[in-house]
């Protein structure tokens, strides 16, 4: 009997001919169900602390009943995200019966970022899907992923991951799956996600000790502790420093670990003497055929910043280097980020790994003169003083200065908030710029930029930058003879100390200063104002008083409306303080209705209001108290000043609690709690019991 097959159409794989069929049993084409991937990188040797981060992780998981949970890992490079997101991944991995899917993204990521749907489809083949049935589209690419992992919880780790939506493309579908994304970003905007964030700062002193004694043989650090307790700290608690500097020992076997030290410690040879192990070849070595490399545009950018003395730099700062406009420098810069010899850190920032900084600083030193290094030099110093200078004019408007800034040249336009955001975002910069001009002993330039950066570390409350800037500031002075300048930086560091309750340095620094300023009639009135400062905090509050009430006296009689405004905010500030609130109303409501008068004066406005607030509080004018508070702390929200904000949020919650009301508590306690946050104030432990608190409460009635 002759048997026909005819079969219509495409056919697409594999036929099979069958006289007789009994039963059928149908697969999805394309799938290897028997596929569970196991992709994650061993754990790492000598791995220690980080109790804290994988407690958190721990802990969130117990929180997330439903849905896929994910977890940010954060810090700066090589600080050990990636070893503490392995660990967790492999001390949890039976959670996850569906398999462990791992992708380092610096091997995706190329000219326009990370190649999302080119992990997608490596995830989908380690899940089992066959090459022929990968979709082409991203987005249907996807698709099927979430598909094959909606059954069982399925972890996936990415290491490097710097937006978002690189996240956002891999996360499974099934409940109890789990997506790690390390970061030197803290990825903020998946927090719309859900997102837990965790972030991992450099080791302690005992925990770097801990891991290089994993590597280094004990002998040797008992020879010479001292040195290795060096060696350590030239580590600055880095786990990939910390690795690399015993990796140099396990090398040079006869080596005394001082030497090593020493070895380690000149930055300009630091890049050759890190040699990787077995290559032949050291770390600067590869980075100069990185560099010889780059275009020649490229490459000459890359050698301009090697003169940049912050940590990171806008894509203005490169073009202001550079000397070119932001259009030209904008395709150099994403150059050199496909060469990896740089990092787009987002917002037009950008970011040199430390040991790439050494070797783009070591090019500058090499391939420039002297004239060109300077001209680099000056021109980011200018820049970062004429910024300054900028954001206090629009910040502090017409306040008294050393010298009246010419900010002409400076072409970025912004308001208050904007001004201080751009010095939030600049501030190591800027600290940087002042040693260059230090070092480069253009003193004028110093103390002009250190007078410019008063008010942004005196609101701010930076007070390491406070104290570093205005010793420059000072020793500049001193340098051009400026007996004046010398005075004002010493006031302002006898302010510092003084808010840091270092009252001895603080007497001291303003006994200098009267004596180099005594005729000085303006030196002599900021001078005593410091004292009275120095008198309020030590809780000499007639002294204080009496020292204000001259001020004000003398402020009113010279007709300079400012000051007799500050000086009546201090004197009625330290009467409040004194037990004296009944007092204090009068000179703040005189004060109040002379700077309602002056124009850009709003925040010394909300200075005195939370003062005449506060006072309205201790007399239980609780009404009169709260609209003066909310007025105040409207406007330090809007000018970007967190300090007094919270100042006048503190006195407002006193309020509620004093009339009961328990929406204006809520509503103040969750925005001074998110203020506490964004500073790192430990006392947003405090305000969110306080809000626990109250939810109980609420849940009770």
């Amino acid at each position: 009997m002759t048997v026909r097959n005819d079969i219509a159409g495409a056919v697409h794989g594999q036929v099979v001919q069958a006289g007789q069929i009994g039963c059928v049993t149908l697969v999805s084409p394309g799938v290897d169900r028997e596929h569970r991937p196991m992709q994650l990188p061993p754990v790492i040797n000598n791995f220690v602390d980080r109790v804290d981060a994988l407690r958190a992780m721990d802990h969130a998981m117990g929180k997330h009943e439903h849905g896929p949970i994910l977890f940010v890992l954060s810090g700066m490079a090589g600080v050990g995200k990636s070893a503490a997101a392995v660990r967790w991944a492999h001390a949890n991995r039976a959670r996850f019966p569906a398999g462990l899917l791992y992708a380092d993204l610096a091997e995706y990521r190329g000219r326009r970022g990370v190649g999302v749907s080119d992990v997608v489809s490596v995830f989908l083949r380690a899940l089992g899907v066959l090459e022929p049935y990968i979709p082409a589209t991203r987005a249907e690419r996807i698709a099927l992923f979430r598909s094959r992992t909606a059954q069982e919880p399925v972890l996936v780790l990415l290491d490097g991951a710097d937006e978002p939506a690189q996240v956002r493309s891999v996360v499974p579908a099934a409940s109890g799956s789990v997506v790690i994304a390390t970061s030197r970003h803290r990825l903020a905007g998946l927090s719309l996600d859900g997102a837990e964030f965790i972030d991992l700062n450099p080791l302690d002193e005992a925990d770097s000790a801990n891991l290089m004694t994993g590597i280094v043989p004990s002998a040797r650090i008992e020879d010479d502790r001292p040195a290795f307790h060096q060696l350590v700290e030239l580590c600055a608690g880095l786990p990939l420093a910390l690795r690399v500097a015993g990796a140099g020992l396990a090398q040079h076997r006869r080596w005394p670990v001082a030497r090593l030290v020493r070895h380690l410690s000149d930055g300009a040879k630091r890049l050759d003497r890190l040699a990787l192990e077995g290559e032949g070849s050291s770390v600067g070595q590869m980075f100069d055929l990185a560099y010889e490399e780059l275009p020649h545009e490229a490459r000459r950018l890359y050698l301009v910043m090697g003169g940049y003395p912050g940590p990171h730099f806008s894509l203005d700062a490169a073009a202001v280097a550079a000397g070119l406009d932001r259009d030209t420098v904008e395709p150099r810069l994403e150059s050199l980020c496909a060469a990896n010899l740089l990092t787009d850190i987002g917002d037009d920032r950008f970011q040199f790994h430390e040991l790439i900084a050494l070797h783009a600083r070591r090019r500058f030193d090499a391939e420039l003169d002297r004239d060109q290094r300077d001209e680099v030099e000056r021109r980011i110093v200018t820049w970062f003083a004429l910024g300054a200078a900028a954001a206090d004019v629009t910040m502090m408007g017409n306040r008294w200065r050393l010298a009246e800034p010419d900010i002409d040249e400076w072409t970025m336009q912004f308001d208050a908030a904007d001004a201080m955001r751009w010095l939030d975002a600049e501030r190591p910069n800027l600290l940087a710029a002042m040693r260059t001009a230090a070092t480069m002993r253009w003193y004028e330039t110093v103390w002009r930029m250190c007078d410019s950066l008063w008010s942004f570390y005196h609101s701010r409350k930076h007070y390491s930058d406070w104290i570093e800037v205005h010793r420059l500031g000072l020793a500049a002075a001193q340098s051009t003879g400026n007996s004046v300048v010398e005075a004002h930086m010493r006031n302002r560091l006898a302010r510092a100390h003084i808010e840091m309750r270092d009252f001895a340095l603080a007497a001291q620094q303003l006994d200098q200063a009267a004596a180099i300023a005594a005729v000085d009639d303006r030196v002599k009135a900021v001078l005593m104002e410091s004292r009275g400062l120095l008198y309020r905090e030590q809780q000499l509050y007639p002294e204080a008083v009496d020292v204000f009430r001259r001020l004000v006296d003398d402020q009113l009689a010279a007709g300079d409306d400012r000051a007799f405004v500050m000086q009546s905010y201090q004197l009625g500030d330290v009467l409040v303080r004194a037990q004296h609130a009944d007092e204090a109303v009068p000179v703040l409501t005189e004060a109040l209705r002379t700077v309602a008068g002056m124009r850009n004066e709003d925040l010394t406005e909300a200075r005195v209001r939370i003062a005449l607030g506060t006072a309205y509080s201790r007399l239980r004018k609780f009404r009169d108290a709260r609209s003066e508070l909310q007025s105040a702390a409207r406007v330090t929200h809007e000018r970007k000043q967190p300090v007094k904000e919270a100042q006048a949020l503190e006195e407002l919650l006193s309020v509620a609690q004093a009339e009961n009301d328990r929406g204006l508590f809520k509503s103040t306690a969750e925005r001074l709690y998110r203020l506490y946050v964004a500073a790192g104030n430990p006392r947003s432990a405090e305000v969110w019991q306080w809000l626990e608190a109250g939810r109980r409460v609420e849940s009770d009635d």
